[in-house]
Order: C-alpha cells, then sequence, then structure tokens
C-alpha cells in the first residue's frame, strides 16, 4: 500500500471518528444497554427541536438527554453533567 493511499485512509477513519462525536445509537437499530456512546457538552442550545429525558433503568445506570437537532433531524447526546444541560433538565423537570 503506498504512502498515500495510508494518509487517505487515516483522513477518512479520522472523519468519521469526527463525525460519530455524541451521536445516539437509538435510531440506528443498535440493541445495547444504553443509548448514548458519546456525550456533547458544547453549548448548541438554539439548534435544538425536541429534547428527551431517559431516567437510570435496569438497562441503563445512567441518565440520558436526547436532543434532536431542529435542521438534521440528528440525534445527539448531551453531558448531562454540562451547566447548560442541566438547566435544560430543570425546565424539563418543571413542566
Amino acid at each position: 500500500m503506498s504512502i498515500r493511499m495510508s494518509a487517505s485512509l487515516v483522513v477518512v477513519l479520522l472523519a468519521l471518528l469526527t463525525i460519530t462525536e455524541g451521536m445516539s445509537l437509538r435510531g440506528m437499530g443498535a440493541d445495547l444497554r444504553c443509548r448514548c456512546i458519546e456525550t456533547e457538552s458544547r453549548r448548541i442550545g438554539k439548534l435544538i427541536k425536541k429534547v428527551e429525558m431517559f431516567p437510570p433503568s435496569s438497562h441503563c445506570r445512567d441518565t440520558e438527554i436526547i436532543a434532536t437537532l431542529s435542521k438534521s433531524g440528528q440525534e445527539i447526546c448531551l453531558d448531562v453533567s454540562a451547566p447548560w444541560v442541566k438547566k435544560v433538565i430543570e425546565k424539563m423537570l418543571a413542566k
């Protein structure tokens, strides 16, 4: 394998890893214990269309917050320890 091809392969793999950051596995047909494989802590509040909260259960010991983005419809798992996410949770619980 040439050096150019190896470098291209590395770039593609890094791009795929970057795309999956904060993704939810819920819509992919994956039957895992927890829905979230990674979480997003950056402020994305203005991009969110809908937020769902999944409390700990027998299938997953973590509280999971999954936000659906307005434009793309992509589901993003939010970091429950991020200060802005805590405010979102408080608003949800107040309703």
